[in-house]
């Protein structure tokens, strides 16, 4: 038999467990943030234990196929982060994601998704604090929409 002390504890840690948070595919480009750990420290402590993390070449690889396996994968976002437009490495590649992304998007809600589910950040590298700062909203909406179920 339980003491009411352990039954509280149990129910404590219940609670704990309870709580929502999100799992999310990160993609983000090798050129404005080329290093997973700082990339990570963008993320909620919580939300960066249960991220996965995918290193492009260039936000321009990043197919529209990738979010889509991603969410039917189980993730409850998609966040991709590339360079400032106008200061891709290949020029144009930031745009061509950004037109692909937006299309996305919109297939998205179309088929009954939150489109809030993609999120797009164009990042400087040398302004981590707006980053983490958008990155953070991208967050609680993710949070607010609940599970991708």
């Amino acid at each position: 038999m339980k003491t009411e002390d352990e039954t509280k504890e149990t129910r404590a840690s219940e609670i704990e467990t309870d709580v929502f948070q999100p799992r999310v595919a990160v993609f983000h480009c090798r050129w404005c943030l080329p290093d997973e750990e700082n990339v990570r420290s963008f993320l909620p402590a919580e939300v960066a234990k249960r991220a996965s993390f995918m290193k492009l070449n260039c936000t321009g690889r990043m197919e529209a196929e990738f979010a889509v396996k991603a969410l039917g994968a189980g993730y409850d976002g998609v966040l991709v982060l590339g360079c400032q437009i106008g200061e891709c490495h290949y020029r144009t590649g930031n745009e061509q994601a950004w037109k692909r992304l937006a299309l996305l998007s919109n297939i998205l809600a179309l088929a009954g998704v939150y489109p809030e589910r993609l999120g797009v950040h164009w990042a400087d590298p040398f302004d981590e604090g707006t980053t983490k700062r958008i990155v953070n909203s991208y967050i609680d909406g993710l949070l607010a929409i609940g599970p991708f179920k």
